[in-house]
């Protein structure tokens, strides 16, 4: 998934549906503080969802994509591959035929430099970015604290 200049990844709220932006974390990222097992917060309506609901549209498209292009679609051209075969060889009475068409490729994502910048007292180590025009509180993504 794409990042923008400052290195931050798009996410959605699965309940809201905004979007902001968060620095992706790894699990080799020491003192980066991580959500309770109930995940993240949103920042903008703050209702609590697992971690890995926060795909935006976009980037659940693009991976479905990757995936039938990559695993499901060589299975499906061996299938039609074999079922072309079918009765061709031994003059058999039944015949089969099949065709795989690929699905079009997507443009790979892209990412803009938009949104503002938020830190959080609660959690030194968060940052995020929200939409420009939000002039609302902002939730912490780790503990759902409002911040003004």
């Amino acid at each position: 998934m794409p990042l923008d200049s400052d290195g931050f990844l798009r996410r959605e709220c699965p309940t809201c549906e905004r979007e902001f932006k968060q620095l992706p974390n790894t699990t080799e990222d020491a003192g980066v503080e991580k959500p309770s097992d109930g995940g993240y917060f949103c920042p903008y309506c703050g209702i609590q969802a697992p971690d890995g609901s926060w795909f935006t549209k976009a980037q659940l498209k693009f991976a479905q994509s990757m995936v039938i292009m990559e695993a499901v679609g060589p299975l499906l051209k061996d299938f039609a591959r074999e079922a072309n075969s079918i009765g061709r060889d031994s003059g058999g009475m039944v015949r089969m035929s099949a065709r795989y068409e690929p699905p079009d490729k997507l443009d790979p994502l892209t990412e803009t430099d938009d949104m503002q910048r938020v830190n959080f007292e609660c959690h030194p180590s968060v940052t995020i970015k929200v939409l420009d025009e939000w002039g609302h509180s902002v939730y912490c993504l780790i503990c759902g604290e409002a911040v003004s």
